[in-house]
């Protein structure tokens, strides 16, 4: 390989030069590793600052962005680790780093703990369009730190009345069954994302009949146009139906949301919180920028509002994962509360499986953060700079960028020309 490995080889070797360096320094993720999602939005490569030629295949929809990766247990993260590019303009896996060179980054303790990884999952959000009805296995909750959105925006969480697990599964599952009866009728030559751009508008326009898609179904269904439009209409029924059992919460930049059970369901049943039921975006397709901040784990499909093409669901898994209890919007509304003596510094979400701060420095106030265990900072707002004790600059970061901070880095300080916001994301520490 050639010279411009030098300086990633030599911290996979751990040779003490770059080391010491990188053990005391901001570990700056490269932004640009994006994921394309069938929901995915317009805004998340302008936030991320990423241009056309940082991405190989200039996907359609840009739907995430991978903040921090580096749990390679994650079969996601896996696919996607963070990378570091060195000032020679060598690169390295965040992972890859992490496991050579682990106690020296993170600190015996964190790895005896967690492992020489990062055993959390901020992502960068970008929602068009409906993501899927999906649950997560008790233990995982999620927070949604919202950066921007368009007026009147909303996402579905948590039901908003009691459920039977046996009609729910067996609604789901119907659904599932006529959704591929459907797709059988068209035409051979017909493809399922075409059939998505058709359908998706109707699905979402709860008003319009289905005589506005008569003369497509004619042409695409043939004599079977009538069966066809059946399907629709129950489809569309079934589409409403689950979207309305959902609490709708309108979101707007700022807001922090803690997906988690609430504490007097918790109480009640005796398991861990989990993610409450939750299909993030809505029909009307108002655009929905978020950092989503929760542990690797596994997705559980329940649902996935009629998409085509169909993509794998598991009914049964979701519903077990899920509280089935009834819940309220203002349940999973988190509020900021100020930090004693950190003036500028508030913490929104601190549970048993991270701790969110929120950081806001400006020309006349820079906050000072204490030493503490390895932990993530993301830039929401503006630009920061970061020096050590000593007034070392150990770091930056601009809009839509991410670092995750080592256990040599000890207390430091947040500076920032003009208003910012950094989001600081940390672990239990016992």
């Amino acid at each position: 390989m050639g010279s411009k490995d030098n300086k990633a080889r030599a911290a996979l070797r751990g040779e003490s030069h770059v080391m010491s360096e990188l053990a005391t320094r901001l570990l700056c993720v490269e932004p640009n590793n994006l994921v394309e999602r069938p929901w995915g939005g317009d805004w998340i490569k302008a936030f991320k600052g990423v241009a056309s030629e940082d991405t190989q295949a200039l996907p359609v929809r840009w739907g995430e962005a991978f903040e921090i990766s580096a749990f390679d247990l994650d079969n996601e993260a896996a696919r996607f680790p963070s990378s570091l590019r060195f000032d020679d303009d060598s690169r390295v896996n965040l992972p890859t780093l992490l496991e050579a060179q682990g106690k020296a980054l993170l600190g015996e303790a964190f790895v005896g703990r967690h492992g020489a990884c990062f055993p959390l999952l901020p992502k960068t959000l970008d929602v068009k369009e409906l993501l899927s009805v999906q649950g997560h296995p008790a233990g995982h909750t999620e927070v949604y730190v919202i950066i921007e959105a368009e007026p009147g925006a909303t996402l579905r969480l948590g039901f908003n009345r009691d459920i039977d697990a046996d009609e729910l599964s067996s609604t789901l599952v119907r659904g599932i069954e006529r959704q591929g009866e459907f797709l059988g009728l068209l035409g051979a030559e017909s493809n399922a994302t075409d059939v998505q751009l058709m359908v998706a508008p109707w699905f979402a326009d709860r008003a319009v009949d289905v005589a506005a898609l008569s003369h497509w179904l004619e042409k695409t269904a043939s004599n079977r146009a009538d069966h066809a439009a059946a399907l629709l209409v129950e489809l569309k029924a079934l589409y409403w139906q689950v979207l309305d059992s959902m609490n709708e919460i309108e979101v707007r930049p700022g807001q922090v949301i803690y997906n988690a059970t609430p504490e007097r369901l918790v109480s009640d049943s005796g398991r861990a919180a989990s993610a409450e039921v939750h299909a993030l975006g809505n029909p009307a397709g108002l655009e929905i920028l978020a950092l989503e901040i929760r542990r690797p784990g596994p997705t559980f499909r329940a649902w996935d509002n009629v998409r085509f093409p169909q993509r794998d669901v598991d009914a049964a898994a979701a519903i077990g994962a899920l509280n089935l209890c009834a819940t309220r919007p203002e349940e999973f509304i988190a509020q900021r509360q100020p930090i004693p003596d950190r003036d500028g510094a508030s913490v929104s979400v601190d549970c048993e499986y991270f701790r969110v701060e929120h950081l806001m420095p400006d020309s006349a106030r820079a906050i000072d953060v204490p030493a503490s265990e390895p932990h993530s900072l993301h830039c929401l707002v503006g630009a920061i700079e970061v020096s050590a004790n000593d007034g070392r600059v150990i770091g930056s970061l601009k809009r839509g960028e991410s670092a995750l901070v080592p256990a040599g880095v000890c207390a430091y300080r947040v500076r920032a020309e003009s208003p910012a916001e950094v989001v600081r994301v940390s672990l239990p520490e016992n």
